[in-house]
């Protein structure tokens, strides 16, 4: 169950590289694209038997940009990457606690 202080005000582009989320509890935390992209669990990123990471994290460009970042109704955010991974979805409450 979420707490309210993982529910968002507002989510705005700080910049082409960096997304920022102000939580309703006045915390701003800042996300790096390229660093969600290397933490990305989606099935073109991991194997879905093995587990293994099929995207070398150190393969992902620092200047990864977002072709677009929404909303996934009060629980998640997904993005789709200028890499063409398009299937990473960030809950909001795992991004609370990977921003602390």
């Amino acid at each position: 169950m979420l707490s309210n202080k993982n529910f968002v005000k507002n989510i705005y582009q700080k910049n082409n590289y960096i997304f920022t989320i102000e939580w309703i509890d006045g915390k701003i935390s800042d996300y790096r694209l390229s660093d969600l992209q290397r933490l990305c669990s989606c099935a073109r990123c991991v194997d879905e038997i093995t587990g293994e990471r099929l995207v070398n994290p150190s393969q992902v460009p620092d200047d990864l940009t977002a072709v677009r970042v929404y909303s996934m109704g009060r629980y998640a955010l997904k993005i789709d990457f200028s890499s063409g991974c398009s299937r990473g979805v960030y809950p909001y409450e795992w991004l609370r606690q990977w921003s602390s």
